[in-house]
């Protein structure tokens, strides 16, 4: 799920995650490197595109990193729509887990 816009200390809106889900391609990282890459990750889990093409989402190549793809119609986080809750549900419950490893970069 996508998270919403904050307002940053000094007034201005952060975007959020406007552009859509950002996630990385398996075929293009490894597991390690998809870790190493984050602040810190809980582990790693598994989406199917042609999954979440029957869902109706749109799954693009992120046009700023050849390393992820976007879902760049997923909903926002606590949308408080039904037919969307159902939709961020019906993600989660599609999704494997590949990978349960608590890391943290110092």
């Amino acid at each position: 799920m996508r998270r919403r816009p904050k307002t940053r200390q000094d007034g201005t809106q952060d975007p959020g995650d406007d552009d859509g889900l950002s996630v990385y391609d398996s075929f293009r990282i490894s597991k390690q490197e998809c870790l190493e890459d984050s602040l810190s990750c809980h582990g790693l889990a598994t989406l199917h595109v042609g999954t979440l093409r029957n869902m109706g989402l749109t799954v693009i190549r992120d046009p700023r990193d050849e390393r992820k793809i976007l879902v760049t119609d997923m909903p926002l986080e606590n949308p408080n729509d039904e037919r969307q809750e159902a939709l961020l549900e019906s993600v989660a419950l599609s999704a494997r887990i590949a990978l349960k490893y608590t890391f943290r970069r110092e």
